[in-house]
């Protein structure tokens, strides 16, 4: 199923951009680097379809953004993805667990992309789930 372009804003580490302009491609992407990047941004408009958040974004801010953006009264009810990035860091199964439960509870979804395959598979099988938040 083709979706429409939708517009992105992704907030993760400096590293992890190539993999997100792979992913996401044909998507107007907009990158933040850093939480003042982000609060910027969303003070620009109304025309994000998705955030997506890295957990280590901004030395692990990912918890401040994903609540800012709830307040946020354009914004409170787009969908937001948080991602823990493949190998990045190693967390433990409880640990994934209650950042999972966290997110959740802040009313997002949550991706922990060491389970897909570190391939082409793997990254169209993330993008169908991107797909799928962002143009429903």
């Amino acid at each position: 199923m083709a979706y429409p372009r939708a517009t992105i804003m992704v907030a993760i580490v400096r590293e992890k951009v190539a993999l997100w302009r792979r992913i996401l491609e044909g998507h107007e992407v907009v990158f933040v680097l850093t939480h003042a990047e982000a609060m910027q941004r969303l003070a620009q408009g109304n025309d994000l379809q998705l955030v997506i958040i890295g957990v280590h974004f901004d030395e692990s801010r990912m918890f401040t953004l994903l609540g800012d953006i709830r307040a946020h009264p354009k914004y409170r009810t787009v969908p937001v993805l948080v991602v823990l990035a493949p190998g990045q860091f190693k967390f433990s199964a409880i640990a994934v667990e209650g950042i999972d439960r966290a997110v959740t509870t802040l009313g997002a979804s949550f991706l922990n992309l060491d389970q897909f395959a570190d391939d082409a598979t793997g990254e169209a099988s993330i993008r169908r789930i991107v797909d799928t938040l962002a143009c429903g």
